[in-house]
């Protein structure tokens, strides 16, 4: 919206031109306000191309957005899989606790089966299993990260004085 303001300004200036060519028909005043009146399409004209550029980056943003979310739902789904699987293997070898594990487990809670089962670090198997977790759970976090940082510049761009905000795309 300062492109506006100043192509007012601008546009002021070259109002006042032809008033003062009006007021007095020998002087060179319109061409003060010819001159006055082409920098205020140009500047209009910058305006337009600035906000359209920023329209362009919000909706590639808002499908980065909905990427990084479809992304994050599968490194989910990727974890609570192999969750799962955790969770079968240590029935399987505690069968008393089949009930805990089964109620309480989820990707975000692997490593205190570690601590509450010490002798399963012996498994390697089960240490790569729990390595691949905390990295699905690692790579979700990162996406959930991704994600508020477009929401960030998405929003800064619907108050940036310099655009015009009536082109940017809310969502």
């Amino acid at each position: 919206m300062l492109f506006l303001a100043l192509a007012g300004l601008v546009f002021l200036s070259a109002m006042l031109c032809f008033v003062a060519k009006a007021m007095n028909p020998n002087s060179d005043w319109d061409e003060g306000g010819s001159f006055f009146s082409v920098v205020t399409v140009i500047v209009v004209m910058i305006g337009f191309i600035v906000s359209s550029l920023a329209w362009s980056s919000q909706i590639n943003d808002f499908e980065d957005i909905e990427r990084y979310r479809n992304v994050e739902d599968i490194y989910q789904t990727k974890a609570e899989v192999l969750t799962t699987e955790f969770a079968k293997y240590l029935a399987e070898n505690y069968p008393e606790h089949e009930r805990d594990i089964y109620d309480k487990i989820s990707p975000d809670k692997v490593n205190l089966y570690f601590a509450k089962y010490p002798e399963l670090r012996a498994s390697e198997t089960l240490v790569i299993l729990v390595d691949r977790i905390n990295q699905l759970q690692t790579d979700v976090y990162d996406q959930q990260i991704s994600v508020e940082q477009i929401l960030k510049n998405t929003r800064f761009r619907l108050r940036n004085p310099w655009f015009f905000t009536f082109m940017i795309p809310s969502e």
